[in-house]
């Protein structure tokens, strides 16, 4: 994966013909990272697209070169690396959420972090939210919430009102019992904590959500956004089954939804894939974002969405969130 920084003229083609009418005059990204390669800390992996310097101007500028026309607004991040200097970036996030007419924004958070320090950091620049992350967990392959967002800090989130953006881990994702026990646990437990479930609660394959959406319906304080999903079904499963007022655009942008490729699913995995030249059809890769989009314009003309309802998705849900100008 790696981020260009410019758009093609099959870029252009696929924005105009296919995305342009879709998508509505307002946007309201939940989901889009900033980062310093200054607060890498002991972090080596200098060829990770996550590593790419952006602070809000580049974002807000790369943003509107992709979705022209548009007003946008943010929830601004922080990109979580291990061995990064946690301190130093979440006083880059502050800054730059500064800049941010909305000046929304989530710090990264560690399991070591006291409670304490959270609430410290939380009050004194203003985040809105938290970033906790699964590779922060001993075993990030199969954690549960609790390894990488013990509970003191969702106390502390709970006790000041915060969003948490969720990247669910273990192999099954959402459709794992122990993360749907967990979620109706906390949810309860922490009712004030208002849950953004990122990627599609994680469902970059469509199959886990299949049984798990009967169950996060119920669920009280969650919300979804649509970053990076490019699979059709995954998206038609929350518009169908789930309350639309809960589902919010995002990107993963700057690096991994502005990267091109697709995220691609079979049997009960997925992964990027990027394609190579082929001499049977036209090969070229468009941005992540842009195929993401394609999946959500496909499922919201199978679900039969208003165009009041689309727009709810990519700004009002926000706006109702977050305390926004209204629609």
């Amino acid at each position: 994966m790696e981020f260009k920084g410019a758009l093609t003229g099959f870029d252009r083609r696929i924005w105009e013909e296919e995305l342009e009418p879709f998508v509505p005059e307002r946007i309201f990204d939940a989901h889009v990272h900033l980062w310093s390669d200054r607060h890498a800390g002991t972090n080596t992996d200098t060829g990770s697209a996550l590593r790419t310097d952006a602070g809000f101007q580049a974002l807000d500028s790369w943003s509107r070169k992709i979705f022209p026309g548009r007003r946008l607004a943010y929830l601004l991040l922080g990109t979580p690396l291990p061995g990064m200097d946690v301190e130093g970036h979440n006083q880059f996030m502050a800054a730059e959420c500064a800049e941010s007419p909305a000046g929304l924004g989530s710090m990264i958070t560690v399991p070591e972090m006291t409670a304490d320090k959270l609430a410290e950091t939380v009050v004194k620049c203003r985040f809105r939210g938290l970033k906790p992350y699964r590779l922060f967990a001993a075993r990030p392959a199969e954690a549960r919430i609790a390894d990488f967002f013990p509970e003191h800090q969702m106390e502390v989130a709970d006790s000041l009102g915060l969003c948490v953006t969720l990247h669910l881990s273990r192999f099954h994702g959402i459709a794992d019992p122990l993360n749907l026990d967990d979620l109706r646990f906390y949810t309860a437990r922490y009712p004030k904590i208002r849950w953004i479930l990122a990627h599609c609660a994680r469902a970059f394959n469509g199959f886990t959500l299949e049984k798990s959406i009967h169950r996060l319906r119920e669920l009280p304080n969650i919300w979804y956004d649509t970053s990076a999903v490019c699979d059709d079904y995954a998206h038609f499963l929350l518009l169908k089954h789930e309350n639309r007022k809960r589902i919010l655009f995002g990107t993963d942008n700057i690096a991994a939804g502005s990267c091109r490729g697709k995220y691609v699913s079979w049997g009960k995995g997925w992964c990027f894939f990027q394609a190579e030249k082929q001499p049977h059809c036209l090969s070229e890769n468009t941005l992540v974002v842009y195929e993401q989009l394609r999946a959500q314009k496909h499922a919201a003309d199978m679900a039969g969405l208003t165009t009041d309802e689309v727009a709810d998705i990519f700004y009002c849900n926000a706006s109702r969130l977050f305390g926004l100008p209204p629609c």
